[in-house]
């Protein structure tokens, strides 16, 4: 299968990382040149990206395709915050796309991914309009106070008008106008379901609290999609960055989809408020599942006294037909590992006792395991990795691990991974491949290496000669856990310490 690929922007989680799983999962992928992708200081090359996408339908290159609009419509994820557009301008770009099928003579299933615009509460304009800088924090609170009110909740007196004072008028209504125009966007790309347009679509909430003129949107979203009848068409949650990994896993998932066991370790760790998102652990854990196509036959307690029944088989009929997903979480609150001037400091959680059992879970559990390590946002678990890391033998039975960002990034990126897998074992009778160990050195690597050890020792400084030196020992040790000894490139692709890119040589 060819797959054409139009990624969010020209991130490695969003541009490399997705071509991996596809990869991994036995299909082809068919992508923009990285130079054409929108970035964090400059919007997407839009007419070149619809040629590209065109010229591929048109000349029956591609079987399927799986598409972020907000790259065509807006020119990338961080540039549909910043456009000045029109509606009418962007329309027109969404009438284009809705000649895409019939470009093709043969049928092409269409996936799609649109983003709610997110509100930070932060006073940092790195994704944002150059006024977040300084009314960051108020437009958050106002956008909330708006939602409240809307939503027939009580404010406390003066605080709306105290807010308004803060925040100049044209400001206002410029986020304002900026918001309504993303969504008519999205109600019209809704609608436009009903046309055949996209097979299958989910709207993003990226960066989230739980009220804001955001969550408005996300809820009318989903009545209009009920009232369409559309609920098995179109997802609504939180997530962002790991959605193109999603829809891959969910179309490359075979008719026959494995069965799924779920443990949350602790029990505790569902109830548990996620960062940046604005509602439970567990909401996030079940929107993500339900994303991918997959439901859940088992679900028990996570504590467990089982005994062990690790096995280096990892070919068996039992794994290919069963995974168990593991949320290895914090018990009370979820742990960060950036910390934000004026916000408390949340980068040490003891996590302990969830580490002890996530283990026990693992050895015990019947096939494949999804590790979701949710215990902080912005990274994963150190206490439980420097355990695992020792045991490789255990480690043959993860399937797919992430720990990156929000919660809704690592479940996401974690399942695609994990279905990906499965779908390319079921085509090339493999037990474990090349790609399946770069995607396991890359998580590793990145989301515990690199994000719980060595970004905050170079101090916001993207040095690639520190970066290296720093990592460098992190990466033998990953390489002799996995038996995998690649050669790797390391850089900065945003020139900041937020992410890192880990390139192989040779691909």
């Amino acid at each position: 299968m060819k797959i054409l690929l139009i990624p969010l922007d020209d991130r490695p989680v969003t541009y490399s990382y997705p071509q991996l799983l596809a990869k991994l999962g036995g299909a082809e992928a068919v992508v923009p040149p990285r130079t054409m992708m929108g970035s964090l200081s400059r919007g997407a090359q839009i007419d070149e990206l619809f040629t590209f996408g065109e010229g591929c339908l048109s000349r029956n290159e591609v079987d399927a395709a799986v598409i972020c609009l907000d790259s065509l419509l807006y020119g990338g994820l961080i540039t549909s915050r910043r456009s000045t557009e029109q509606v009418k301008t962007i329309q027109a770009r969404l009438d284009r796309l809705k000649k895409w099928k019939e470009l093709s003579n043969k049928p092409v299933t269409i996936y799609a991914q649109s983003s709610i615009m997110r509100i930070s509460d932060n006073y940092d304009n790195t994704e944002e309009k150059e006024y977040w800088s300084r009314f960051g924090r108020e437009l958050f609170e106002w956008s909330a106070c708006l939602h409240r009110l809307a939503s027939g909740e009580k404010l406390a007196p003066g605080l709306l008008e105290s807010l308004e004072r803060r925040i100049p008028g044209d400001i206002r209504q410029d986020y304002l106008d900026t918001r309504f125009r993303n969504f008519t966007i999205n109600m019209t790309v809704l609608k436009s379901m009903e046309d055949g347009l996209i097979d299958h679509l989910v709207f993003s909430q990226d960066d989230s609290g739980a009220w804001g003129l955001n969550v408005g949107e996300r809820d009318r979203l989903i009545s209009v999609s009920q009232q369409m009848s559309l609920q098995n068409k179109v997802n609504i949650y939180a997530g962002a960055d790991e959605v193109m990994c999603t829809l891959l896993g969910r179309l490359l998932m075979a008719e026959n989809k494995p069965s799924l066991r779920l443990h949350f370790s602790p029990e505790s760790c569902r109830t548990v408020a996620s960062r940046y998102e604005g509602q439970e652990i567990g909401t996030t854990i079940q929107a993500q599942i339900k994303a991918i196509g997959l439901t859940v036959t088992d679900e028990t307690a996570g504590e467990t006294n089982a005994s062990s029944t690790t096995s280096s088989d990892t070919t068996s009929s039992a794994q290919t037909s069963s995974l168990t997903m593991i949320v290895h979480g914090p018990s009370e609150r979820q742990g960060d590992h950036i910390t934000l001037p004026g916000l408390p400091d949340f980068s040490h959680i003891d996590s302990s006792k969830a580490a002890a059992n996530t283990i026990r879970l693992i050895e015990s559990a019947p096939g494949f395991v999804i590790l979701c390590d949710v215990v902080y946002a912005n990274g994963g678990d150190p206490l439980l990795m420097e355990q695992l890391i020792k045991m490789p033998e255990l480690l043959k039975k993860i399937c797919s691990y992430a720990g990156w960002n929000t919660t809704g990034n690592t479940t996401g990126s974690a399942l695609g991974t994990a279905i990906c897998t499965i779908a390319g074992m079921a085509i090339n009778n493999k037990s474990v491949n090349d790609s399946q160990k770069r995607s396991l050195f890359t998580r590793l690597v990145d989301d515990w290496a690199y994000q719980t050890k060595v970004r905050k020792e170079l101090q916001n400084e993207p040095s690639t000669q520190k970066l290296a030196e720093l990592i460098s020992p992190y990466i033998k040790t990953v390489s002799a856990a996995l038996a995998f000894e690649p050669s790797v490139r390391l850089s900065f692709p945003w020139r900041r310490t937020f992410e890192i890119e880990i390139g192989f040589e040779g691909g």
